[in-house]
């Protein structure tokens, strides 16, 4: 039975305490936020007792159906057997979307800034939690035929990004991020209780995607800007270890079928690969990749990360597939990518040794299974789901010279390691059938660059004159399915477009893999994609978001903004970039959080408006397509919107309070405040503070020390561990030896800013 499509016209309200209003039961455009705004919360290392949870019957506006607004969908999971429900972090609503007549039957308003959602059942009814880092809040909402109704909230450790259910559905684990946090909550048994916060464990990175592994008892989590991975016990709710893998950014983990095997999505920025041209094109720069990984290596908190692991090339042939994210697997070896950065999903060949592109809407970032043969793909900047449908179909084309397959790099081929192994050949350069995405790529016009396609360092000028029809960012995502233009009799039948109800749904048919023996069956996939609702007009920052997570700004679809300033906030990598004047000497990649008030920009502070240090970032480090003049403006109103990181460790009472007051006197006194003043906390001159780069620089504009206790490892080459090691190895330009006493007051007050 279907649980939540027919009409609503009536509601059980429970005895429980109304909360004071936080969200309005009108949709309006104006309480929309964008997707990384967070408040200076306060609760990230409260004692566990002092978050206590909140009952609150409060009936959930309906939003009637293709309303315009500025959705961002960001996650999904399946309601019924026909229903999925999707997350919109901007709007803070749900929607419920038919699977099979793709088309949105429900859509309900939660408020906030909603970041991951699970279906839960409590004596026999639906219900749906979810995760909002505006209002650092677990909410779950009780739905029904009548009505959606919030029957209960509480409060979770800064920045909740993701949730993972218990099997029995009695618990789930809440990974915060900004509070670096895992919160275990007991959920309530019976309609009407409340949720409990039973423990929660400190962890020394921002945890982000979880992966359960129920019948050993292990929870895996990811670090949501670097390299690391952590294994919990969950029945013990205890850390066992933290190991790395050579990379950052990682997005998506799952297992396969056989559940032998771990798939790791992320990127690896080189730092000794400066941005020439040759060294971004062949991924030298930054690759976009997946580690796959032994279960057992993964399960056993001694073993090295590296033991039986391979590395699988996303992009290649020239091709990048910047910003993988999401994944699934089929039964039959394939895995389902998002590629966010390009508005692709990848299908990998079993083993990893090739990638058919297929097109989706602007950056998918969640891949839902929801059979063998149908995936759902959660497209967050254009505001719509896609389905992906796979069938095998008997080949009709010619014949094609067999082949063997260890040419392309079997599995016997691929390095037990990390070493970074050579690209896995595609089947595109064999040319019987070429099913490497070969779509628009206008990077590689070497005469928008200097000689040989190198940027030109000397122009000041990036190319304003264009006009917005030639750099249309929707251009970028018109890609053509290699299918629908194959010897197929029916063409016609492979690609379409139809709108109803103003809303646009738009199928394609490809090939998967390279051609089958003729009469032999060929793996196809129908990929049909259907809008949320009506778009909005964005506002400047909005379409700049857009851009900053568009990897078709880099020479061949690598990386984009966000592969390095991950969400805004920073991978905590070293890169060289040329943004000091030269190559070869990298430096730590700084955290745009707050970026629109901490002038002037660059280690070397030599640019004294936001936007020169953009348009040489597009023209020396990304070298791909070009933006016009309103699109710049764009991308600098997102980076002015961003807000501060919140607030590292705030004062937990008035003992701790004392303590951060005693080391904002000796930040002071020892004129640390020389640099770092003011309420943003640098100045807009460079000094000499003892640290020389490997092209002989002496002189650096001081970061913010905002929110600097998010960053793991300091200065400009990552030199100091964290801030400890700052204050206490390095005595960063202090004028004198410091006390015991001293040093810990000094550290706890940086750890507040």
């Amino acid at each position: 039975m279907k649980e939540s499509l027919p009409p609503r016209n009536r509601i059980r309200v429970l005895p429980i305490v109304l909360l004071a209003a936080a969200f309005s039961a009108v949709v309006s455009a104006d309480t929309f936020s964008w997707s990384n705004e967070t408040s200076v919360a306060t609760n990230a290392n409260l004692p566990r007792d002092e978050i206590a949870p909140t009952v609150s019957a409060k009936r959930l506006a309906e939003v009637p159906i293709a309303s315009r607004m500025l959705r961002r969908p960001i996650a999904s999971a399946r309601w019924d057997d026909d229903t999925v429900v999707v997350a919109n972090q901007r709007s803070g609503t749900v929607s419920f979307v038919s699977v099979d007549d793709m088309a949105v039957r429900r859509e309900v308003e939660v408020g906030g800034n909603l970041t991951d959602l699970a279906r839960v059942e409590v004596e026999g009814e639906p219900h749906l939690l979810l995760t909002d880092d505006k209002a650092h809040r677990l909410v779950c909402v009780r739905v029904t035929d009548e009505a959606a109704t919030m029957v209960w909230q509480l409060e979770m450790p800064t920045g909740p990004t993701s949730l993972v259910l218990s099997p029995d559905n009695h618990s789930c684990v809440v990974a915060s991020s900004w509070a670096r946090t895992l919160t275990w909550v007991e959920l309530p048994a019976a309609v009407g209780d409340s949720a409990k916060i039973r423990e929660s464990l400190d962890l020394p990175f921002s945890p982000k995607a979880q992966l359960l592994f129920a019948d050993q008892k292990r929870l895996l989590v990811a670090d949501a800007f670097g390299p690391r991975l952590a294994l919990i016990a969950t029945d013990t709710r205890t850390l066992l270890s933290i190991r790395e893998i050579p990379g950052n950014n990682i997005r998506g983990l799952t297992r396969n079928q056989d559940g032998d095997k771990l798939y790791v999505t992320h990127e690896l920025i080189n730092e000794i690969a400066p941005p020439r041209s040759s060294e971004i094109i062949w991924g030298s720069m930054v690759s976009d990749a997946m580690r796959e990984i032994p279960v057992a290596t993964i399960l056993d908190p001694e073993a090295s990360l590296s033991q039986g692991s391979r590395f699988l090339a996303l992009g290649n042939n020239t091709r990048g597939a910047g910003d993988p994210n999401g994944l699934a697997s089929r039964s039959d070896g394939r895995l389902i990518v998002a590629i966010g950065g390009l508005g692709q999903i990848g299908v990998v060949e079993p083993g990893g040794i090739g990638v058919t592109r297929l097109q989706t809407g602007k950056r998918p970032t969640h891949v839902l299974a929801w059979s063998d043969d149908r995936f759902l793909i959660t497209n967050q900047h254009s505001d719509s789901l896609s389905r992906v449908d796979f069938d095998w179909k008997e080949n009709t084309k010619v014949d094609v010279i067999g082949t063997d397959d260890s040419e392309f790099g079997g599995a016997d081929e691929t390095p037990a390691d990390y070493e970074d192994s050579a690209d896995q050949t595609s089947y595109s350069e064999k040319g019987e059938a070429e099913y490497e995405y070969a779509g628009v790529d206008e990077s590689f016009d070497e005469s928008r660059s200097g000689e040989e396609g190198e940027a030109s360092e000397g122009s000041d000028d990036y190319d304003q004159d264009k006009t917005e029809t030639e750099y249309d960012v929707e251009a970028a995502y018109d890609v053509k399915s290699e299918y629908a233009e194959s010897e197929y009799d029916d063409r016609e039948a492979y690609a379409s477009d139809v709108s109803r109800n103003g809303l646009t749904y738009q199928t394609k048919t490809y090939q998967i893999g390279p051609d089958a023996d003729k009469g032999a069956k060929q793996l196809v996939a129908t990929v049909q994609q259907m809008s949320l609702g009506l778009p909005p007009k964005l506002t400047p920052s909005e379409r700049g978001e857009t851009l900053f997570f568009d990897a078709s700004l880099s020479r061949g679809g690598w990386y984009s903004c966000h592969s390095c300033h991950t969400d805004g906030h920073t991978s905590g990598s070293l890169a060289d970039t040329l943004s000091d004047g030269g190559e070869g000497a990298p430096k730590r990649i700084l955290s745009l959080h707050g970026v629109g008030q901490t002038g002037p920009w660059a280690w070397i502070g030599d640019k004294s408006e936001i936007e020169s240090q953009v348009r040489q970032t597009l023209r020396l480090t990304m070298q791909g397509r070009k933006l016009n003049g309103g699109e710049i403006g764009d991308l600098v109103a997102f980076l002015k919107s961003l807000p501060p990181a919140p607030i590292f460790r705030p004062a937990t009472d008035d003992a701790d309070a004392k303590i951060v007051d005693a080391g904002r006197e000796l930040f002071q006194s020892l004129d640390c405040v020389a640099c770092h003043s003011g309420s943003v906390l640098t100045s807009e001159d460079t000094y000499e503070v003892g640290l020389t780069d490997e092209r002989g620089t002496t002189q650096f504009n001081p970061p913010s020390l905002r929110g600097v206790g998010h960053l793991h490892s300091l200065f400009h080459d990552l030199r100091a561990a964290d801030l400890n090691a700052v204050v206490t190895q390095y005595k960063h330009q202090l004028p004198r030896d410091l006390t015991l006493d001293e040093q810990e007051a000094l550290i706890r007050y940086l750890q507040s800013l």
